[in-house]
């Protein structure tokens, strides 16, 4: 069957897009986890890869602080029933550009640290090191009976970012940096 010189077109016009897209893509990614239970507590190291995309590096230049929004679900395998949510967690880490100074800042609850260039401050505001999560009180602890895992993700919080800046967040794809859930298993 012939193909039409405006179907190959079209199809041209598509595949570019396509490459296009990818290759203005930026996004969040989870690389590795490595979650331990110790006494009543879970502990987390990990390793994140945050990609900021233009705009949203245009808008953190300009001022916009950028808050990062980490959510770490526990939860147990069941063989017969779906897995058991245990506890959950969420954490802000923000990111924000110092004009005066020329560094980037990241702070996490009270402490700050400041960075020369942004790969430095991406680099640290990905990094998960011996992150201590109380767990909440359970019928029973975890035990080697059962079998355990995490699921984490790491997004853009569209929600706290200044109220003008939302609408154009929520409807344009560059705001949409998104790590998408990943599962760990916990080691015993």
């Amino acid at each position: 069957m012939p193909v039409s010189k405006n179907a190959k077109r079209c199809l041209a016009a598509f595949a570019a897009l396509a490459l296009l897209t990818s290759i203005a893509r930026a996004d969040f990614k989870v690389i590795d986890v490595q979650p331990h239970f110790t006494d009543n507590a879970i502990v987390i190291n990990g390793d994140l890869q945050l990609a900021l995309t233009r705009k949203v590096e245009e808008a953190l230049s300009k001022g916009i602080e950028l808050p990062v929004l980490f959510e770490i679900r526990l939860y147990r395998k069941r063989s017969l029933l779906w897995d058991e949510r245990l506890a959950m967690w969420s954490l802000r880490r923000n990111l924000m550009y110092q004009a005066l100074s020329g560094q980037y800042l990241v702070s996490a609850d009270e402490a700050q640290e400041n960075f020369l260039s942004l790969s430095e401050a991406l680099k640290h505001l990905g990094k998960i090191g011996e992150l201590r999560l109380p767990l909440p009180p359970m019928e029973e602890k975890p035990t080697m009976e059962h079998e355990y895992f995490i699921m984490v993700r790491a997004q853009l919080d569209i929600e706290a970012l200044p109220t003008p800046l939302r609408p154009v967040a929520y409807t344009t794809l560059s705001w949409r940096l998104n790590s998408g859930w990943t599962s760990w298993n916990v080691a015993r």
